[in-house]
């Protein structure tokens, strides 16, 4: 049997608000550890909804 740990960093929008890096958009994003979390930052319900037009 394999036993495996795995960190994660795991990047929760707050309430209203959407999680991008410029190309996707979500409400919850799983990086493995040693990823650039600052590429992720968050924007309102309205540049959201601008993105789907």
């Amino acid at each position: 049997m394999k036993k495996e740990t795995i960190k994660q960093i795991i990047l929760t929008a707050d309430e209203g608000m959407y999680l991008t890096n410029g190309e996707t958009y979500v409400k919850i994003v799983v990086l493995p550890e040693g990823a650039d979390a600052s590429v992720w930052y968050e924007v309102d319900e309205n540049e959201y909804s601008e993105q789907l037009v």
